[in-house]
Formats: C-alpha cells, sequence, structure tokens
C-alpha cells in the first residue's frame, strides 16, 4: 500500500517533468538542485532520528511524550538554521556560486520544518497502522507538487514556483496526519510532560547520537555533488544535472525499493537457516537486475541526448548528454542498493557505515578531481559517473564479503 502510493505519487512528477521544463529554464532547475540539496542534508536531522523512536515503546503515551520531543527539536532546528542564514546566508550563496539562491535562502528553515513535522506525524501513524492514510499523503505529495509548480511557472514567478512547489509537494498531507493523530489519540497526547520527554530522551539517546550521523553521512553522498557542481561550474549545469535525476533517479529508486523488500524478507530467512541459500539468492538478483537495468541503459548511451531533446525541449539536450554518460552509473546503483540489505540482515552496519563513507569519498573527490584538472562540466560527470560506478561495485564486493565472512562462521561452527 505504501509502495503503492509513493509509486504513483513520483509517477505523476517524472510524467509532468516536459510540462515544467517548457515552463522553467535550467537556471531555475540548478536553484530547485541547489536548494534542494541543502534541504536534504538538513531536514534528515531535524528531529535529531527522535522520530524512528515513535513506533517503539509498549504503551502510546510514551510514544505521545516522543512525539511532543520530536517535534520540539524540528522547531529548535528550524530556528537555529534561521539564525544561520541571518549570519552567515552570504556566504552560504557565495559557496554554493548561486546568486539567485539569496531570495530564497528564508524558505530553507521553512522547508526544514514542513519537512520536519511530516515525518513525525507519519511515524505516528505507522504506530497506528494507518497505512492507508499515509499512503494518501505519498500520493497527495505528487499531485501537490505538480498542481503547485505548473500554476507558479504559468504565472512565470521563476524558481520561486519551483521552490514552493517542493516544499508543498513533501508536506503535503501533514495537516491531515496531525488532525487524525489529534482527534484519535487525545488520551495519550494528554499525558505529555517535560519529565517524561527529558527521560525518553535520555532512553533513546542513541537515535541522535548514532542514527542521526549514519543518516547525515548517507545524506552528503546523495546531495554534496550537486553543490559542487554549482560551486564549480553554476546553476545551469546542476539543473541539467537535476532533471537526469529526477527522470531517471526517481523510478529506478521505486523499482530498487520494490525489489529491496523482496530480498530483504527472503534474506532474513537464509541468514537465519541456509547462508549457502543467502548467496545464492544475491547471485540470482544481482543477475536478473542487471539483465533488466540493461536495455534501458544501453538506450540511454545511443540515444540519451536525442530522447531529452525530443521529450523535454532543445534546452535541455545537454541533460541527454549527462543522462548518456551517467547510465552506466544508473545501472550499478540499480543492481547494487537493493542488495546492500545485506548488511541488515547479517547484522554487518559496520561495513554499511564503510560502504557511506566511500560513496562519500568518490562522489565528492571526482567532482573535486574534475575541478582541479580545470575540466568542463561534461568531462566531470563522466568522472563523476566512473566514480559512482566505482562506489557501488565496491557496495557489491562489501555485500559478498559479508556473506562470505558469515559462511566461514558457520563453517566454523560446525
Amino acid at each position: 500500500m505504501l509502495a503503492g502510493g509513493t509509486a504513483l505519487g513520483q509517477a505523476i512528477k517524472v510524467l509532468a517533468s516536459p510540462i515544467l521544463t517548457r515552463l522553467y529554464k535550467p537556471e531555475d532547475f540548478g536553484i530547485l538542485g541547489v536548494y534542494s540539496s541543502i534541504l536534504g542534508i538538513l531536514s534528515v536531522i531535524a528531529s535529531l532520528r527522535y522520530e524512528l523512536a515513535i513506533p517503539l515503546p509498549e504503551n502510546d503515551e510514551d510514544a505521545a511524550n516522543l512525539l511532543a520531543l520530536s517535534l520540539g527539536i524540528v522547531a529548535l532546528i528550524s530556528l537555529l538554521i534561521s539564525l544561520g542564514i541571518r549570519f552567515w546566508g552570504e556566504q552560504i550563496v557565495r559557496w554554493a556560486n548561486a546568486p539567485a539562491l539569496r531570495s530564497y535562502l528564508w524558505l530553507l528553515p521553512l522547508g526544514v520544518g514542513m519537512i520536519g513535522i511530516y515525518h513525525v506525524f507519519n511515524y505516528w501513524a505507522v504506530r497506528k497502522g494507518a497505512f492507508g492514510r499515509i499512503a494518501r499523503t505519498k500520493l497527495n505529495q505528487g499531485v501537490s507538487s505538480v498542481i503547485s509548480q505548473i500554476g507558479l511557472g504559468l504565472l512565470k514567478l521563476g524558481p520561486f514556483g519551483l521552490l514552493v512547489g517542493w516544499i508543498v509537494g513533501h508536506a503535503a498531507g501533514t495537516g491531515t496526519l496531525a488532525v487524525s493523530a489529534l482527534r484519535e489519540d487525545k488520551e495519550a497526547l494528554s499525558t505529555i510532560s517535560f519529565n517524561r520527554i527529558r527521560y525518553l530522551a535520555l532512553r533513546y539517546r542513541k537515535f541522535p547520537l548514532f542514527s542521526s550521523g549514519a543518516a547525515l553521512l548517507n545524506a552528503l553522498g546523495l546531495q554534496i555533488p550537486g553543490l559542487l557542481l554549482s560551486a564549480f561550474y553554476g546553476t545551469e549545469v546542476v539543473g541539467q544535472f537535476a532533471l537526469v535525476q529526477r527522470v531517471l533517479g526517481m523510478p529506478l529508486t521505486l523499482i530498487g525499493t520494490s525489489v529491496s523488500q523482496v530480498y530483504l524478507g527472503r534474506a532474513a530467512v537464509q541468514a537465519r537457516t541456509n547462508v549457502q541459500g543467502l548467496q545464492r539468492l544475491f547471485n540470482s538478483v544481482a543477475k536478473r537486475l542487471t539483465v533488466l537495468g540493461a536495455l534501458p541503459t544501453i538506450a540511454l548511451i545511443i540515444a540519451g541526448p536525442s530522447l531529452f531533446t525530443l521529450v523535454f525541449g532543445k534546452e535541455w539536450r545537454e541533460a541527454g548528454i549527462y543522462a548518456q554518460l551517467m547510465a552506466p552509473a544508473f545501472l550499478g546503483g540499480f543492481v547494487t542498493v537493493p542488495l546492500s540489505y545485506t548488511f541488515s540482515v547479517l547484522e554487518r552496519q559496520d561495513l554499511s557505515v564503510v560502504w557511506n563513507a566511500s560513496r562519500l569519498l568518490f562522489s565528492v573527490g571526482s567532482i573535486y578531481l574534475a575541478y582541479r584538472l580545470q575540466l568542463g562540466p561534461i568531462h566531470a560527470i563522466a568522472i563523476y559517473s566512473l566514480g559512482m560506478s566505482a562506489g557501488y561495485f565496491n557496495l557489491f564486493l562489501l555485500s559478498r564479503y559479508a556473506i562470505r565472512s558469515r559462511t566461514r562462521v558457520r563453517d566454523m561452527e560446525v
């Protein structure tokens, strides 16, 4: 149900892209790319990951106090971001090489706050088993984002339309989830107290201490490339890059998520009963995903620029070149990211940290290397693709190593 709602919401965004590329310029998408990268880094720690603890307590009273704690932290983090923008906003704009972003920095704390509040109430709904309600909000997010961006684009509001649509899209459904919680769970929410909040903050302190760091590391690996491209090559390049991520990244992520869920369930059983079976499952999934992703990858390599020009307009031909160059990296991610759940079923979170750190190194290092060599943006994207492909190959090797290590341990036990 959740996957279906999310898939429909994301599909609407992808299908609307040919309209948006004719309402907004690449530079507008570039501002959105820089903004969403910064927001993507900040929003993962909006509540210091305490929202993940909401489903865990045995009673709703403790969960309600965790909800209040999470909302309080979201408000505090949003305030701190506002102060940071007030004092260092100009430095942020200069570092990102995005002068047009200066007028929209005030949207950052608003975006972090709205997304943070949504995540908090989303996990309360998870606790209550309201998956249908969550699925509807996921669909509403896609619809709200597209309607807002198209409507504001017709009014010729430039980057502001894309940014507001982005915030609306990520925060849509917050009111629905909040009202449902206030209406249906008044008794639990009435037990909120400062002393209980303080106790639970200490009880679940591992979430801010460890989960926040892991989430931040993951977000940096995903978002830093866009910021570096802006800093080194400008917002138009980021706009072309962002369109590729939007059009290709979302469908691959959705398919990969579905495969991940199935692989996780089957791999968990094999890890408990038959490690050799886990190895066979791993190899089978890797082969099938490679075959499934091969055809679109070949199509992009052969005709990427022509396809993007036809679908999105002449201004977006360069995005087609980027897609052509990045196709092998997308295939690598499509195949290996679902297999990364091997770390979870074998309880090798240490290898997961190694992988996230290596991805950050490969992504940052590749773009910085291109800049230091004074190469143009197309060459930078080519090197970035090679770096990410190497990172995904490293993920594949680490996953295989985790299985083989468990196999050796089982053999020694026997």
